[in-house]
C-alpha cells in the first residue's frame, strides 16, 4: 500500500471541530436525528453544513433506477457538507442522510459568509481540500484490497459503525467482493 501518512483519510479535525463547535453552540441548538432520516434532498439547495457531534452521516447519490452510490461518510467531529455546490450555490448532487442516529448542529450556510466566520471558513476549504487529495489517493492508488486493510488498520471505528454493505459502497466495490477480500483475510 502507498504511504497515505501524509495525508490522512478524514476524522482527524478535533481542533477544528471544536472551534466551530466553540463558535455555534452559544447560537444554534443540537438536535438529534434517527437512522434514514435525509436532511438534504438530493437535487435542492444546501442552507445547512451539520456539524457530527454524535453519529454518522453519508452523501448518497441516488440514481433514476434506485441504485446508491455513496460520495462520502461524515463522522464525529467533522461538517457533513457538499463543498463544492456551496461554493458554487448549485444543487446538490447527493442527499445528505442520518446512517446513524446522530446528534447535530445545523450550521446555517449564510453564517459562514459574515465576516467574523472568514478564519474558520478558510480552514474549513483547507481542511477539505487535503481530505479529498487524500480520498482520491486512497482510492486511486490502491487495491480494493488494499483500501479494506486500510480501513482495518488506521478506521476500525469507522468500520465499527458502517454495514458491510456501506463499506463496500466506501472502498468502490460490491458486496460481493468485499465478501471475498474477507474471506482471504480469514474475517468471514
Amino acid at each position: 500500500m502507498h504511504n497515505l501518512a501524509m495525508l490522512p483519510l478524514g476524522d482527524s479535525y478535533h481542533a477544528l471541530a471544536n472551534d466551530l463547535l466553540v463558535k455555534c453552540q452559544p447560537q444554534f441548538a443540537v438536535k438529534t436525528f434517527s437512522r434514514g432520516e435525509v436532511l438534504l434532498q438530493q437535487g435542492e439547495k444546501q442552507q445547512y453544513g451539520y456539524l457530527i457531534l454524535e453519529g454518522v452521516l453519508a452523501a448518497l447519490h441516488i440514481s433514476a433506477e434506485g441504485g446508491q452510490k455513496c460520495k462520502e461518510f461524515y463522522f464525529q467531529d467533522e461538517l457533513a457538507l457538499l463543498y463544492g455546490n456551496w461554493l458554487t450555490d448549485s444543487q446538490a448532487l447527493y442527499q445528505i442522510q442520518v446512517v446513524k442516529t446522530a446528534q447535530l448542529i445545523a450550521v446555517p450556510l449564510a453564517a459562514l459568509d459574515q465576516p467574523d466566520w472568514q478564519p474558520l471558513k478558510q480552514q474549513l476549504v483547507a481542511q477539505q481540500l487535503v481530505f479529498k487529495e487524500a480520498k482520491e489517493a486512497f482510492l486511486l492508488l490502491n487495491t480494493p484490497e488494499q483500501r479494506y486493510r486500510y480501513l482495518l488498520a488506521k478506521k476500525s471505528h469507522w468500520l465499527a459503525q458502517l454495514t458491510l454493505t456501506e463499506v463496500a459502497m466506501y472502498i468502490g466495490i460490491s458486496a460481493i467482493s468485499l465478501s471475498r477480500i474477507r474471506q482471504r483475510l480469514n474475517l468471514s
